[in-house]
């Protein structure tokens, strides 16, 4: 099985890890690893909607999801995507944020487009 995996975790052993999984129709799998420092970074450049916090900003803020079950499946790949996109022109407070919000994009702009089902695992 031939995976493909995106590293933004190397140098930071021992602290926490999160990672998005695309599992392709072949039974091989995109991975991305992300430092968590990352992570948070882009997850606090979400807004809350009108009605409160939704989709992937709703299971970080209430830590539910991925918090309770490792790996956890995306319900909906279409609104995760919407909200990491709408952190791609935000002040970072790490200049790699940016740079793992494009690949998690990707990734999640591939599984649609692919009928994927994408999870994310906290290591």
């Amino acid at each position: 099985m031939d995976n493909e995996v995106w590293d933004f975790y190397t140098g930071y052993e021992g602290e926490g890890e999160i990672q998005f999984i695309q599992i392709l129709d072949s039974g091989n799998r995109n991975i991305i690893r992300i430092w968590d420092g990352y992570f948070d970074d882009i997850m606090e450049k979400i807004e809350p909607e009108a009605s409160g916090w939704t989709g992937l900003a709703y299971c970080y803020n209430l830590v539910v999801g991925w918090y309770d079950e490792s790996p956890w499946k995306i319900p909906n790949t279409i609104k995760a995507l919407q909200q990491i996109k709408q952190t791609e022109k935000a002040e970072f407070r790490f200049q790699e944020s940016k740079r793992v919000t494009e690949e998690i994009c990707n990734l999640l702009s591939n599984a649609i487009d692919n009928d994927n089902v994408v999870y994310i695992a906290r290591e």
